[in-house]
């Protein structure tokens, strides 16, 4: 048995849809993770970067992607979702009746760039939609700064910032910046340092982050609202301008801090021309790259005996699905 195929015999797949998040698939590169689940014939995403802290030094989530096909072949009783381990990517496949779509979703090792791309047996039209709750300013609930640097004792009327979203063309741009106080203003004050306040680096002053979602032959197409845990969330959809049978698109992510928020796009744009030069080669690098990430090192227990039910076996699994979470953020 080659490395490979031991390797593939680890693949995670499942052949049912998911309830919620909480049952979803890692997918990442770079510095980049997605949780990857389907629900309810919707394909989701959500989006995190490593060094994304907003004003109270937590780390948002970029936002959630949704993705709907009409005519929805995974609506039918066909259905499957792999994560392959080999490539780090996620194929997600469906067949009603003789209509099957297929999905794969990968991250860009190199570049902080996201793709899902879609094939057809048939013409079909295709809605990607970035949504998120953070449309606007709102309070932190009860126990909800344990993920903050305020942790057990934030202030009262604590909010959690809004972003900013809007159509630019046929694209979606999305960002946070950190404006105003933050909690290192907050720190430094509580400490009574503001007089070498000047001589401190501030990670989180003019702090921006965030992307844009496009792709090819897509056009603007309004907006969504819906209610998720209780909280209200917006969407900003686009979608292809006609049936087809192959479709991709792309989310772009950028993050630095900036003087002003000009800057920040001048900086976004050049990162989009640049990663769509090197468009052609990006797969193949990235597929080089995991393909050294896992010959660097391997174990496998009794690879040529393959029995689930076996501690052995499911020991060398997890050994292997660990090692995946690491490459997903290698540069995190």
């Amino acid at each position: 048995m080659t490395q490979t195929q031991a390797l593939k015999q680890y693949n995670l797949v499942w052949e049912g849809q998911s309830l919620n998040s909480s049952e979803s698939m890692p997918c990442g590169g770079g510095d980049i993770g997605l949780n990857v689940w389907v629900e309810n014939g919707d394909i989701c995403l959500y989006i995190a970067r490593s060094g994304t802290f907003d004003e109270n030094n937590s780390m948002p989530k970029l936002g959630r992607i949704r993705i709907k096909c009409s005519p929805n072949s995974f609506e039918g009783r066909i259905f499957r979702q792999e994560l392959d381990l080999k490539t780090g990517s996620i194929i997600i496949s469906g067949q009603n009746g003789k209509h099957t779509t297929e999905v794969r979703v990968w991250v860009d090792v190199f570049s902080p760039v996201i793709h899902a791309e879609m094939t057809s047996n048939q013409k079909i039209n295709i809605e990607v939609i970035y949504e998120t709750w953070r449309f606007e300013d709102r309070l932190l609930q009860e126990n909800e700064s344990f993920g903050n640097s305020y942790k057990w004792a934030p202030p009262e009327g604590l909010k959690t910032k809004k972003d900013e979203i809007g159509f630019q063309d046929s694209a979606v741009l999305f960002y946070h910046r950190n404006t105003g106080e933050t909690v290192f203003d907050v720190s430094v004050r509580q400490q009574t340092m503001d007089s070498v306040k000047h001589l401190m680096f501030d990670p989180l002053k003019n702090l921006t982050f965030g992307g844009k979602l496009e792709g090819d032959d897509f056009i603007a197409a309004g907006n969504t609202e819906g209610e998720h845990l209780s909280f209200g969330y917006k969407g900003w959809k686009i979608e292809s301008k006609s049936p087809v049978e192959e479709q991709s698109f792309e989310i772009y992510l950028h993050t630095g801090q900036y003087e002003n928020k000009t800057d920040w796009d001048s900086a976004l744009e050049s990162l989009i021309s640049e990663c769509k030069k090197k468009k052609r080669t990006a797969r193949s690098e990235t597929l080089t790259w995991w393909q050294n990430y896992w010959e660097r090192s391997f174990i496998y227990i009794n690879p040529e005996n393959r029995n689930e039910d076996e501690p052995e076996w499911q020991v060398g699994r997890n050994y292997q699905l660990f090692r995946y979470m690491l490459g997903c953020n290698a540069y995190g």
